[in-house]
């Protein structure tokens, strides 16, 4: 993904990623910038005690960077566009080559096991609607330019680097995933305890029955 990167004002005294070592960096503490970060370190050999980790919510601290306040940033979009349109912003690292954690849907157990026809509904519609949005890109565009209040120029940049297809069922392959960035947050400290990602799962069979065979992978 280059939607994702870690960044400085374009008068940084800072050339490339290494530099990064011993500055402080911002992003949300926990959040898939967190995994990012950690992920982006060990490419270059180091940790995240070799970095100052400052956490601030997303918009002050988009604000607070293109006023040049802030040393490092780790963000994505639509703040990276807004910040690329200021020419307030130069790239040390995007995330191509580092693995992702994703993004999952959460449910109450009780609701989820009470209610698995819905969520087949539920599951079945967002496939849909990733399909319909790959294939109207231009429709999705002018609602991000309406409901999220941006530019035309902003949106045609998050538009360049985003993809709507790629959801995927809730897989062995997935859970393994999962788990290895629940043990890796515990060995770097983010967590303070070790975290078992089967506690929180149904029966594998509950998913097939529920998620549409082709994201089934």
């Amino acid at each position: 993904m280059t939607s994702s990167v870690i960044a400085v004002p374009p008068e940084s005294k800072l050339q490339k990623f290494e530099d990064i070592k011993g500055q402080e960096v911002y992003f949300q503490k926990g959040s898939a910038s967190h995994y990012f970060i950690i992920r982006a370190l060990q490419s270059i050999g180091l940790s995240l005690k070799d970095i100052k980790i400052r956490s601030l919510p997303t918009i002050e601290a988009r604000a607070a960077f293109i006023e040049g306040k802030i040393p490092v940033w780790m963000t994505g979009d639509p703040h990276y566009a807004i910040a690329q349109k200021m020419n307030r912003i130069r790239v040390l690292k995007d995330s191509v080559g580092l693995d992702s954690p994703g993004g999952y849907y959460i449910a109450d157990r009780k609701f989820a096991e009470e209610n698995l026809g819905l969520l087949k509904i539920i599951i079945e519609e967002l496939n849909k609607l990733d399909k319909w949005a790959e294939a109207n890109r231009g429709e999705v565009a002018k609602l991000m330019i309406t409901e999220q209040k941006l530019d035309a120029d902003v949106v045609e940049k998050v538009m360049s680097r985003r993809t709507f297809v790629g959801r995927r069922g809730l897989s062995p392959a997935l859970i393994k995933e999962q788990q290895r960035v629940a043990d890796l947050f515990f060995d770097e400290g983010v967590i303070p305890k070790k975290i078992n990602i089967q506690e929180a799962l149904l029966p594998p069979d509950v998913y097939a029955a529920i998620t549409p065979s082709e994201i089934m992978v």
